[in-house]
């Protein structure tokens, strides 16, 4: 064997092996997904003055939301836990859109950026995943 084919072999055995440790953790990242959670509670309210959570909390948009410009959430009386939400619209994939609030004193705050929907339609709904519990809280975007 040639040193030209020695370092082709080389080469090869790195590629499969970076291969490997990628559909490995691409496994271990959908598996993580996939944990049971409770059924989604759906709330209707307001989300102009505020929206009041079962567990007594409540959530606010800082201004009213609008695609294609970031807008921020704001959660009072959330627990320890980050908070995470989740933008989708009915019947339509809009690709990943999950965001993680921050902790900013007693608030906990994230920062949206949705997309612009290229059939027009304005009605968003957010699953809010908050201390083990679903929240499905429907809005529309202006």
């Amino acid at each position: 064997m040639t040193l030209k084919q020695k370092k082709l072999l080389l080469l090869a055995l790195a590629l499969f092996a970076l291969a490997a440790i990628k559909f490995v953790l691409i496994g271990r990242y959908l598996q993580q997904d996939k944990v049971e959670l409770p059924q989604a509670v759906t709330l209707n309210c307001n989300l102009q003055t505020a929206c009041a959570l079962p567990d007594g909390g409540e959530v606010t948009f800082r201004q009213a939301p609008a695609a294609g410009q970031p807008f921020v959430i704001d959660i009072r009386g959330a627990g320890e836990a980050a908070p995470k939400a989740e933008f989708a619209m009915q019947s339509m994939d809009m690709g990943f859109n999950r965001y993680g609030f921050v902790r900013e004193g007693d608030i906990w705050s994230a920062k949206v950026h949705l997309p612009v929907c290229v059939s027009g339609s304005k009605d968003w709904l957010m699953t809010l995943l908050l201390d083990g519990q679903r929240y499905i809280i429907p809005f529309a975007v202006r």
